[in-house]
């Protein structure tokens, strides 16, 4: 029987109030913790317990959002430009794809309101910069292009696109931008104002008028060395009457970004890759064994845990657990080491970690196993909260979720109290899941922001620090 990591998307609101406060304390440490009615016997030792298998596994992010539509964050974020990351060897090449939609105005200044020359008229989209993935430095050539029709960019994930008229550009011919910049400024086109002014003017129905009328940008930088991250909630575009330099802005509605891997590539020796954005993660399988956990203790490095290949499963009786945790660390020496000149890559501020229930009918359900409502992602998977601070050097699941877990676990696969039932899990995920900050454990429980770094992870058969994934378990032996 085994055990492996599933993420997906989930917004998991109820739970940011029902998480329990100490879901964040510092859990990295293992010690004799919080005890369970299995505990008895002698000395507790802890273990390091490898997963069987790893594998890769996919899951496109949402990278959509509207302004109107809750759950709305206002640290999102939308990507545009092309990237090649020398994380791996050839280079790692993804490119973005940004979209925007601006709300309408009940209003406008008479100057702009009462203009018929579109000759007395400047129109520029003003975007605040939050992100800079690659060389940041070199100046950005950057086209804007109308959207064909209304997107449905809200809860949009990263593979969708939509049409857009490519036969000219909105923005001004030779358009550049500098990614270091704070806010960037791309000008538009005399005959595209000249084109759209009577929508520009429209406020009728409170601006929901201009709203059906105009279907937004796409925004490309095919030819870039960066991929930088422009702020949902600030992005504006801003019409100016050029005489008395009077001007109105329309605020970004919907954002949405199109993220595509353009090459394949194969992890560096000694390390798993995971790639935000596209959604590559691992899927990881614990198996679990019948022989008593001392006799599979296998040699570690010096002040380690021991390290086993299985869960300690005595079949007669329940594991005596006295804590757990599960563990996914990230080598960020290594990502910063595999960087060239002038090279930036942010570090996320956190991942996602989803567990799919067995599908016998006698799994409990995600309420039953941790105790805490709003942890479900439908009917097959439950979310599992982590310890955010532990970002951006692991993913990590403290006992306050993983003790629960195991204890779980091991009473149903071992019959404790009944015959033997499988584990309530057979499959866990791992994902990178951007955030502005590290926040708290609900926040762990949101969809990450999107993003395009990716990020190494050591492989099972990795010795030296941060070592591979593990899941670490402090037992007491009867």
């Amino acid at each position: 029987m085994r055990s492996s990591w599933l993420c997906a998307v989930l917004f998991g609101s109820i739970a940011l109030f029902l998480l329990p406060a100490c879901s964040d304390s510092s859990d990295v440490g293992l010690g004799v913790g919080p005890q369970s009615d299995s505990l008895g016997g002698g000395q507790p030792q802890t273990l390091g317990v490898l997963p069987a298998a790893v594998d890769t596994t996919q899951e496109v992010p949402i990278t959509g959002e509207n302004n109107r539509e809750p759950p709305t964050r206002s640290e999102w974020r939308f990507l545009v430009g092309r990237v090649e990351d020398p994380v791996t060897t050839p280079s790692l090449q993804v490119e973005a794809e940004g979209y925007v939609d601006f709300a309408g105005r009940s209003s406008l200044p008479d100057a702009i309101a009462t203009a018929s020359d579109a000759d007395s008229l400047t129109a520029e989209l003003r975007l605040p910069t939050t992100y800079v993935h690659g060389i940041g430095n070199a100046a950005m050539p950057i086209d804007v292009y109308d959207l064909s029709d209304e997107a449905a960019m809200d809860s949009a994930r990263a593979s969708e696109t939509f049409p857009a008229d490519m036969a000219r550009a909105a923005s001004v011919d030779a358009a550049a931008i500098t990614p270091t910049d704070s806010l960037v400024t791309i000008e538009l086109r005399q005959d595209w104002i000249e084109q759209n002014l009577a929508v520009l003017q429209n406020t009728g129905d409170g601006g929901l008028s201009f709203e059906e009328e105009f279907s937004g940008f796409k925004i490309v930088a095919p030819n870039s060395q960066a991929v930088v991250g422009f702020s949902s909630a600030d992005a504006t575009l801003r019409l100016t009457h050029v005489a008395d330099t009077v001007s109105a802005e329309y605020t970004a509605l919907k954002t949405f970004t199109h993220v595509e891997q353009q090459n394949e590539v194969a992890p560096p020796s000694g390390y798993e890759l995971l790639r935000g954005g596209v959604g590559t993660g691992l899927a990881m399988e614990w198996a679990y064994g019948e022989a008593e956990f001392q006799t599979e203790v296998e040699s570690s490095a010096p002040g380690s845990p021991p390290i086993i290949d299985s869960l300690p499963v005595d079949t007669s009786a329940a594991v005596p657990l006295n804590r757990a945790e599960l563990l996914v660390p990230v080598d960020t020496a290594e990502l910063n080491r595999r960087t060239g000149t002038d090279f930036s890559r942010p570090l996320p501020n956190g991942y996602r970690i989803v567990a799919t229930r067995h599908p016998d009918p006698s799994t409990p359900s995600c309420s039953n196993i941790f105790n805490v409502i709003g942890l479900a992602t439908g009917d097959r998977a439950c979310s599992l909260p982590l310890v955010s601070s532990a970002a951006p050097g692991a993913a990590l699941v403290g006992n306050d979720y993983a003790f629960p877990l195991f204890d779980q676990t091991f009473r149903r696969v071992s019959g404790a109290s009944e015959a033997p039932q499988p584990p309530p899990f057979t499959t866990f995920r791992v994902f990178v899941a951007d955030r502005a900050s590290t926040g708290g454990s609900g926040s762990t429980l949101q969809p990450g922001l999107p993003t395009t770094v990716p990020v190494l992870v050591p492989a099972r058969t990795a010795s030296a620090d941060p070592g591979p994934p593990r899941a670490t378990l402090t037992v007491t032996p009867l």
